[in-house]
C-alpha cells in the first residue's frame, strides 16, 4: 500500500509537458557565435553535457533575471568548468553574441567563464529548435512574448532534463546531480549505460518504465521478509521435532 501511494505520487507530480519532452533527441541547428560564424549545436553537447537556455538581448521582461539566476546558481557550485557546457542562445535573429552576454552581466572587463557560449539561432532554424524545445513565442511589436526554459542535454543531443520556468532548488539539485553523475532516481542520467535510476521513460510509448534502481530499493526490505520467513520455518520445525522427540511419563500407579 506504501509503494502504491509513492508511486501514484510520483506520477501525479511529473509536469506532462517535460514528460514529453525527455530523451529526445535536438535537431543539430547552426547558430551563430561571437565570431559571426555558423556552427551546428552539437558543437557544444558533443564532448560534454550542455546546459542551454533561450533568451534575447532586447527582452523588458524575465530574460536578464533568468539569465543572472543560472549564471549565479552555477558559480555556487563546485563543478568544474570542462564538465559540461553552458550555452545562452537567442532566437532573435537580429541580436548578437556580444549583447547578449551582458544578460548574464558579463563584458569585455568581466568575461563570462570558458565553458559559456553565447549565439544567436537564425530564423530559418528558430521553428524547427523552437518545436523540439517546446519554446512558445509570439512576436509582439519590435518583442517577443515568451516562456523561459532550462535544458540539460546530453552528448547525444538528447534532452535529459527540461524546466520552464524558474527552476526550484529540487531542480537544480537534480540537474547538478546529473552532470556529476550522482544518482537521481527519477531522471535519466548522462550516460546510457546507468542502470540505478528508479524509473527510465520511454520516448516512443512516452511512457514510464521501472529500471533496476527501484529493485535496488526493494531488496532490502524483501530480504529482512524472507529471513524472517526462514528463521520462523526454522524454529517452527525444531519445535515440532522437540514434541516429537520428547518420550511419554507413564505413572505406575500402586496397586
Amino acid at each position: 500500500m506504501c509503494w502504491a501511494i509513492i508511486l501514484l505520487s510520483f506520477f501525479s507530480t511529473q509536469q506532462p509537458d517535460e514528460m514529453g519532452y525527455l530523451l529526445k533527441n535536438i535537431p543539430d541547428v547552426p547558430v551563430r557565435t561571437a565570431e559571426s560564424s555558423l556552427q551546428p549545436l552539437s558543437s557544444w553537447y558533443s564532448q560534454k553535457p550542455m546546459i542551454l537556455t533561450l533568451a534575447y538581448s532586447r527582452c523588458p521582461g524575465v530574460c536578464s533575471p533568468y539569465v543572472l539566476q543560472i549564471r549565479d546558481q552555477l558559480a555556487m557550485q563546485s563543478i568544474a568548468e570542462d564538465k559540461f557546457q553552458m550555452v545562452v542562445l537567442s532566437f532573435d535573429s537580429t541580436d548578437n553574441a556580444q549583447t547578449l552576454s551582458k544578460l548574464a552581466g558579463y563584458s569585455k572587463v568581466n568575461p563570462p567563464p570558458s565553458n559559456w557560449t553565447f549565439a544567436v539561432l537564425p530564423t530559418e532554424s528558430r521553428e524547427e529548435l523552437a518545436a523540439s524545445l517546446g519554446l512558445k513565442w509570439k512576436k509582439l511589436g519590435e518583442l517577443y512574448d515568451h516562456n523561459s526554459l532550462l535544458l540539460l542535454v546530453s552528448t547525444e543531443g538528447k534532452i535529459l532534463q527540461r524546466v520552464e520556468g524558474l527552476p526550484s532548488n529540487d531542480q537544480w539539485n537534480r540537474l547538478f546531480r546529473e552532470i556529476t553523475h550522482e544518482f537521481v532516481p527519477v531522471y535519466s542520467t548522462l550516460g546510457e549505460n546507468i542502470w540505478t535510476s528508479c524509473f527510465r521513460y520511454d520516448p516512443a510509448s512516452g511512457t514510464w518504465r521501472m529500471n533496476w534502481g527501484l529493485l535496488l530499493i526493494l531488496i532490502p526490505s524483501v530480504a529482512t521478509v524472507c529471513i524472517l520467513l526462514i528463521l520462523q520455518t526454522i524454529i517452527r520445525v525444531g519445535a515440532t521435532k522437540k514434541i516429537a522427540n520428547t518420550k511419554p511419563i507413564i505413572s505406575h500407579d500402586p496397586v
